[in-house]
């Protein structure tokens, strides 16, 4: 008897003296993202004014354990190209932004986090709404722990506009016309909050 109450102090103990991790609420601080893609005169380029985050995770001792969730949110009129107006406004039109003016990211799923070298390799998969369509994608992210307790998540995705139920935008009666395919290219800096 004397033993079982012993094992049980030093197991109470040793859970009240073991510091355990817990999910910290963070929000964005800084961002870069550029939206590219072809057409058939030109490349182009818009990079989005706005990017704000949300999100609980988890670091202990400067190791990214866990993150249980995310949620991203980028004004569609925030993207602007250097194309000027008229793109800008085939870029609204194909995104439907006047109706649905955010493209969002939640965030579903981490299958990993792997360290490598002075980042982390997180393996996701989530919600991306643009102009009111919803899939989930898979993204592989990095993240990086800053000596200010700051994350810094960078990252690249390609999508198709035609699996979000998207025209490509055009021009000239349908002379110029959009790529299908588009890369998002993030860099993420978030506190917390």
């Amino acid at each position: 008897m004397k033993t079982s109450k012993v094992i049980s102090l030093f197991a109470l103990m040793a859970i009240l003296l073991v510091p355990s991790a817990r999910a910290d609420k963070y929000a964005s601080k800084a961002h870069k993202m550029m939206v590219s893609g072809t057409s058939t005169l030109h490349d182009w380029e818009a990079p989005a004014g706005t990017l704000s985050a949300k999100g609980d995770i988890t670091i202990n001792n400067t190791m990214l354990q866990a993150i249980s969730s995310l949620n991203l949110t980028c004004g569609a009129k925030s993207i602007k190209s250097a194309k000027g107006e008229d793109m800008d406004e085939k870029i609204y039109e194909a995104l439907k932004a006047d109706e649905f003016p955010n493209i969002t990211y939640t965030l579903s799923k981490v299958y990993s986090i792997t360290k490598s070298g002075d980042e982390w390799v997180v393996e996701t998969t989530g919600m991306l709404t643009i102009g009111g369509n919803a899939r989930a994608v898979e993204m592989s992210v990095k993240a990086k722990i800053e000596a200010d307790g700051d994350i810094v998540f960078t990252g690249t995705k390609k999508i198709k506009l035609s699996g979000f139920n998207l025209e490509r935008p055009s021009a000239m009666l349908g002379m110029i016309k959009c790529g299908d395919d588009i890369t998002l290219t993030f860099s993420l800096s978030m506190k917390k909050s």
